[in-house]
């Protein structure tokens, strides 16, 4: 026997063994029999696919992508390592490469179904959801039902808001195969988005009780619990979840947020600490820290965090509105104006941003524009108490006495009892005594001097 056809023989010792393992669950000890194996002969194609299995299985997505592709360069036509390239790049939030992957596999193999299942889910990733839809319906051509196919284009279905049809094709799905992983949690997540939280809460228990371990589930159940107000019982599953990883990012991101609302800012500043350590560029992370930092007094960190939202902010950031207020309580006025700005772009009919924007301007003695955005807010919402305050208040100090005359006695007529009214009517009163004692003694040194009837003439 020669020297390669001994290395392959013991080679499928290993491969062998680590199949044994495999099945046992022991998946560090298969994956070291699997390299060992590839260590005598590393152009196996089967057992470097079997090595990323093996990786997947144990949740290490990035080097079971890498097996997967190292596959692909050895055998261009391996058709199993192309779905798995595709499943793992799409779990990855990779859609696009994932897709890129899947459409190779088909051209391999266009009757085989396992090649366009994945593709609904990677399309719903993309925003591309009539794409989906059609490659669904192409699956079904090749195979009448299948419950991967539904819960992916119930994923798509879920990101539209068509909320009653992706319930129809998780229920499909769990139909079709009960025991599919996570599929009872999007049912769940389809629920409380159609207003059914305590539906949608039996839902992730159950799929608990069947994958109690499974961490991406006690996520979403931990932030449906926070939607439900729930705050301690979220708390649990998330330090569930550092139990099982203790440097999942996610579940401290969380624990800070609870401990925020609970005013607990030393355990929340320790949690955003960790998070930034673990991943420096965790969306909302520096954002959370200088809240924080801003209930605790230090101002300076606060602003040095909030100068780093600001380098990279959208008008996508969520909640425009709190961190216009954040700039604005830590000194930070013209971020705060670019915040709001950002947000009446975004939004033009939100009578709060508008509002905001204009007190902003008519602090910094700027009334034409402060006076004008507070108009536009009072044209969206005439109820708005604060705007007609603040525009009462503009037109008094910008000395536009004639309006404000006008503006104050409709708004008397309307509420007579407004406290707030009342002492702008006092001070507006006050300065329209002091207006025409002023007017009547420059009249009397005008005509002491003589200016009024050179004038005159």
């Amino acid at each position: 026997m020669s020297e390669w056809d001994n290395s392959e023989e013991h080679g499928e010792e290993h491969v062998e063994r680590a199949h044994e393992l495999f099945e046992l669950g022991r998946w560090e000890e298969a994956e070291a029999e699997l390299r060992k194996a590839l260590a005598l002969n590393p152009d196996q194609s089967d057992w470097t696919y079997n090595l990323g299995l093996t990786l997947e299985a144990a949740g290490r997505l990035a080097e079971a992508i890498e097996a997967f592709a190292a596959v692909h360069r050895l055998d261009a036509h391996h058709f199993p390592a192309l779905v798995s390239l595709g499943i793992n790049l799409s779990r990855m939030d990779r859609p696009a490469e994932a897709l890129a992957a899947l459409e190779k596999a088909a051209a391999l193999q266009p009757d085989n179904e396992a090649a366009y299942c994945p593709q609904v889910g990677a399309l719903a990733q993309l925003g591309r959801h009539d794409e989906a839809e059609q490659v669904y319906y192409l699956a079904r051509q090749i195979r009448d039902e299948c419950p991967v196919c539904c819960a992916n284009l119930g994923e798509s279905l879920l990101h539209r808001g068509l909320y009653e049809k992706a319930i129809w094709c998780f229920k499909e799905a769990v139909r079709l195969d009960p025991r599919m992983p996570r599929v009872h949690a999007r049912l769940a997540a389809a629920y409380a988005s159609l207003g059914q939280p305590e539906q949608a809460l039996r839902l992730y228990l159950r799929d608990l009780r069947e994958d109690p371990g499974n961490i991406d589930t006690l996520l979403d159940l931990g932030l449906h619990l926070v939607a439900m107000d729930r705050l301690p019982e979220a708390a649990e599953k998330f330090r569930r979840i550092l139990e099982l990883e203790p440097t999942n990012a996610d579940a401290h991101f969380r624990l800070g947020q609870i401990a925020v609302a609970a005013r607990h800012f030393d355990a929340a500043a320790v949690e955003f600490e960790l998070v930034s350590k673990l991943n420096p560029e965790y969306p909302g992370v520096a954002l959370n820290t200088a809240i924080v930092m801003h209930h605790t007094g230090r101002h300076d960190v606060a602003r040095r965090h909030l100068a780093t939202v600001m380098e990279s902010l959208t008008p996508q950031e969520p909640d425009l509105l709190g961190l216009a207020d954040l700039l604005k309580e830590v000194g930070m006025k013209a971020q705060a104006e670019r915040a709001l700005t950002l947000l009446t772009q975004r939004e033009p009919r939100n009578a709060q941003a508008w509002h905001r924007l204009g007190v902003l301007h008519l602090r910094k003695g700027d009334y034409d524009e402060g006076i004008e955005y507070t108009r536009r807010a009072l044209r969206l919402d005439p109820s708005h108490e604060r705007a007609n305050h603040n525009l009462l208040l503009a037109y008094i100090r910008s000395g536009q006495h004639q309006r404000a005359r006008i503006m104050l006695r409709r708004a008397l007529k309307a509420a007579p009892d407004d406290p707030i009214l009342r002492r702008l009517a006092v001070r507006f009163q006050t300065l329209s005594l002091i207006y025409r004692a002023g007017r009547v003694l420059r009249r009397l040194i005008e005509r002491r001097l003589g200016l009024g009837a050179s004038s005159a003439a």
